[in-house]
């Protein structure tokens, strides 16, 4: 499969907000989230605003024709709000999400790459059941605590 990837900036805010929605595991067998989960505080800040904080990097993938395939983000979390994935204030948090029917093609693996490249100590909060915490810890990421299905994990 052919996919560039290009810096993310204000404009891809909507796209970040959607792959926000996409990052968001669902157990087999279970009914799917409404979309309107992503406007809770707790997880809009995760794309609101995107590029107009301090800290604010991503990537985004797209194909030839222009088809924009997943996002992989980071953001810097307040130490007085922190979230589930929060570690300390300097180390920023990653989200990371691929089209449904784009997934299993390495977008992912190269998204996360080159996030890597550019920030390589990141937290993430990730479900132990998601198939994506291989990649996680192919990518060097480690558990640091586990909450029920919550893994909070870090790459230092």
């Amino acid at each position: 499969m052919e996919f560039s990837i290009r810096e993310a900036d204000r404009d891809d805010e909507p796209f970040l907000a959607e792959m926000l929605y996409e990052a968001l595991f669902v157990p087999p067998g279970s009914p799917p989230f409404p979309p309107s989960i992503t406007d809770r505080p707790d997880l809009a800040r995760y794309a609101r605003g995107f590029g107009n904080e301090e800290g604010d990097l991503g990537w985004i993938a797209e194909s030839p024709s222009g088809e924009l395939l997943g996002g992989a983000w980071v953001r810097q979390m307040p130490a007085d709000d922190p979230d589930c994935g929060f570690v300390d204030a300097d180390t920023p948090e990653l989200s990371i999400a691929i089209v449904a029917d784009r997934r299993s093609q390495g977008v992912g693996t190269a998204l996360l790459g080159r996030l890597l490249s550019a920030v390589p100590r990141c937290c993430l909060s990730v479900d132990d059941r998601n198939p994506a915490v291989a990649l996680y810890e192919r990518s060097g990421f480690a558990i640091i605590s586990a909450d029920g299905h919550s893994l909070k994990m870090l790459r230092p």
